[in-house]
Parts: C-alpha cells; structure tokens; sequence
C-alpha cells in the first residue's frame, strides 16, 4: 500500500510505505504508475552500479598512489599497514613492474627495425 509523491507535472518521485508530509496519496500497489516508477529506479540504479563498477580501477589506482605519497611523506610506515594490505600493495606493485617492463620491451623492439 504505497503512497506516493508526485512532481509538479503529476509523474511519480517517491514512494512510501506509510503517510508524509510529503505524501498523502495512497495508490494501488498494482497500480501501472507505480510499476513503471519501480521499473525506472531500477534501471537507474544499476545504470549508477554501473558506472561505479567502471570508476573502481581508477580508484584503486588514486589509494594506491595516495598510500605511496603518505608513505614518502612519512605520516606512516609501510608496516603500520596490516598484513594483508601490504601483501596486496607489494603484488600490485610487482605486477605493474612487470607489465611497464613488457612495455618496454615492445617498445624498443618496435624502435630497433
């Protein structure tokens, strides 16, 4: 049994279980405006996990780079980190050692013909 919050032309902005200040009008739950508000929040929310799932390696990549600043300014030690986190610091850093290196290598391979 929602009620609802229209906007000033009439679509639906809210919904809720029980009577607001902000909504008074009690539809049908089955009622075809409320499905498609539903449908829409929907898709608008993992249209939104979407778009955070492909900002994650840029974040990562910002922490990374903000512990290694952190670090060199001596606001803490690498050891202060738990385990587990300095683990995953030191793969991350030997992996991306590694890539720049194979880069590398096709780089001046391209520029030896």
């Amino acid at each position: 049994m929602p009620y609802i919050n229209r906007n000033k032309s009439g679509s639906i902005m809210e919904i809720f279980d029980e009577v607001s200040p902000n909504a008074s009008e009690w539809v049908e739950l089955s009622d075809p405006e409320v499905t498609e508000f539903v449908e829409k929040s929907l898709a608008s929310k993992e249209h939104v996990k979407e778009i955070l799932s492909s900002t994650d390696s840029d974040m990562v990549r910002v922490v990374e780079d903000l512990i290694d600043i952190l670090l060199d300014k001596q606001v803490f030690t690498f050891t202060e980190l738990p385990e587990v986190v300095q683990n995953k610091l030191i793969t991350r850093k030997k992996l991306r050692k590694d890539i720049n290196s194979l880069e590398n290598l096709i780089i001046d391979d391209e520029l030896i013909i």
